[in-house]
């Protein structure tokens, strides 16, 4: 699996931590799956260092300045979200 994406857009460089790789294989989330939730998917702010990208029932939690910082965004976990329980932020962006 790919572990690092430049340039994605609206977030820039962004890193797939190995937590998160390990919870797209337990949740059976394939790759080009992942990359389209986190290319095209709706992000949504939650808080000042925390954003979501989610597409196709899929969210990808992402930290927008992990310690230590090494110039890119830091995929923290990924995993499958029911629709129907699924929460709604109060701020999109």
């Amino acid at each position: 699996m790919e572990h690092y994406f430049p340039n994605v857009p609206g977030l820039g460089n962004v890193a797939v931590s190995r937590h998160a790789q390990d919870r797209m294989r337990e949740d059976g989330i394939g790759e080009s799956t992942f990359r389209d939730a986190l290319t095209e998917g709706e992000t949504i702010a939650d808080g000042h260092d925390v954003v979501w990208r989610e597409k196709h029932g899929i969210r990808i939690v992402i930290l927008r300045k992990p310690e230590p910082f090494a110039g890119a965004m830091l995929v923290k976990t990924v995993y499958r979200v029911d629709g129907a329980a699924s929460l709604k932020p109060a701020r999109r962006i």
